[in-house]
């Protein structure tokens, strides 16, 4: 009796055994981990991403190759589908749209998933299997309202134009609450004279800036969603030969131009998205779903499993020396 149950036993450890090896990839036995990033599009900002992901995983040992969606939805699910056809191990993935990440799921079948760039729904996210990697964005529009409150601390209201990203993208929808929720709760009157979505475009800010100083409505500051929009409100109202002195101009992302603008005295605040600490994480949270293992010691991650989040930090005159190389 004995001996059978002792032979059961070590049958049993060898299944477990063999099955956890299925589920994982053994690096000793000099397979490469192979991660394909399904971007959203093409362009300097997604191709740089890429770039810097492709250096970060050759670090560890790892492959990458990237795909650009073209902001088609249909573009991606393919790009996923080929991905997975071809075995990949494991997926950082830019949703085009973050409501089709149910489809995105489905194509992507078994294979593990990183999403960095645009935030699915939480519901949509699974422990250890489905995460999302980036900084909080609700946390960028606070500190740019924080900045807005001191800088008119003595003013009982305060007018407030807003330029937005893509409508439904994390973004724009993080960074405005953020901005909005902390100022509606300052107990001071906040008037929002100009609200509208500019895509993360320089030209479409400016042009939709023109369009609202036509109205002739006094604005005390321009939020930006991100630093490029920011720069076309200034254009805007510098072409119109609008006095900017009381005027601040406030943006996202501590970009290379963004900081420049700083010390130039073109913008007045930034927020630094920390993206080489992003891509970081984002790698080294494809491995670890790669060889089946938790990314729940990776720094940033929650309890939940399904967030690393890496903190914005604040960028005004007295402090964006100290970004303008990391912006580079």
């Amino acid at each position: 009796m004995n001996r059978k149950i002792n032979a059961l036993f070590l049958i049993a450890a060898a299944i477990v055994f063999l099955g956890t090896g299925c589920q994982k990839k053994d690096l000793a036995s000099g397979n490469t981990i192979k991660i394909f990033y399904a971007a959203i599009e093409d362009g300097d900002y997604y191709e740089g991403w890429a770039e810097q992901l492709q250096q970060q995983a050759k670090s560890y040992g790892m492959a990458l190759e990237a795909g650009y969606a073209q902001n088609s939805v249909e573009t991606q699910h393919s790009q996923i589908k080929k991905a997975v056809a071809e075995e990949y191990d494991v997926l950082l993935c830019g949703l085009v749209s973050a409501d089709t990440v149910t489809e995105i799921k489905a194509a992507a079948g078994t294979t593990p998933i990183v999403f960095i760039n645009n935030a699915p729904e939480d519901t949509a996210l699974q422990k250890d299997h489905y995460v999302y990697v980036a900084s909080d964005e609700y946390m960028a529009g606070q500190y740019q309202a924080e900045y807005i409150l001191e800088q008119f601390s003595s003013k009982n209201e305060i007018s407030v134009a807003i330029l937005k990203g893509p409508k439904g993208a994390s973004g724009t929808i993080g960074r405005t609450k953020g901005l909005k929720q902390t100022l509606n709760a300052s107990g001071k009157q906040i008037q929002y004279v100009f609200e509208d979505y500019a895509d993360w475009n320089t030209d479409t800010a400016k042009e939709l800036t023109a369009l609202f100083l036509k109205t002739g409505r006094k604005v005390d500051c321009v939020a930006a969603n991100n630093d490029d929009m920011a720069l076309g409100a200034f254009a805007a109202f510098e072409q119109a030969g609008v006095n900017m002195d009381s005027v601040l101009f406030l943006g996202v992302d501590a970009s290379a131009g963004g900081c420049q603008a700083i010390v130039d005295g073109k913008l007045d605040f930034t927020v630094y998205q920390p993206m080489s600490d992003q891509i970081s994480a984002a790698v080294e949270a494809a491995q670890r779903l790669a060889l089946g293992e938790s990314v729940s010691d990776i720094e940033g991650a929650q309890e939940d499993g399904k967030y690393i989040l890496i903190p914005f930090e604040k960028v005004d005159s007295s402090n964006v020396s100290n970004y303008q190389q990391q912006s580079e």
